[in-house]
């Protein structure tokens, strides 16, 4: 993170939880941008199931009419600084440039196994 500081309270991470409480862990500071990063995420997925979508993905088009009548011009900003400063570099999102199109990534799950796999490796080395 960008911030200097990472929190993950252990006891707060259990085995099923909603995205919105995997949101509230990743963005402990600043609630718009854990509001925001909901909100995308529930969309993209919404928004490719409504479509018959296999992936859960929007194009580069689809989202910024959702920007603009969701969140409106003035945060605008606001939004693409939560997709390219966390939500993408996470690995929860991913842009495919090839198809213009943003989709919802597994890279963020496998992040954090090679973070785990990373620490058990260096607990037991000696």
């Amino acid at each position: 993170m960008r911030r200097g500081y990472a929190y993950l309270s252990k006891d707060a991470v259990k085995r099923r939880m909603s995205l919105e409480e995997i949101v509230n862990l990743l963005f402990t500071s600043t609630v718009s941008y854990r509001e925001i990063a909901l909100e995308l995420l529930s969309w993209i997925r919404e928004k490719a199931a409504e479509e018959g979508r296999v992936e859960p993905w929007v194009s580069r088009a689809e989202l910024s009419r959702f920007i603009d009548e969701r969140f409106g011009r003035n945060r605008r900003s606001t939004v693409y600084k939560v997709l390219k400063e966390f939500l993408l570099p996470m690995g929860l999102l991913a842009l495919d440039v090839d198809h213009s199109r943003y989709r919802v990534s597994m890279e963020f799950s496998r992040t954090l196994r090679r973070l785990a796999e990373a620490y058990e490796s260096w607990v037991k080395a000696r």
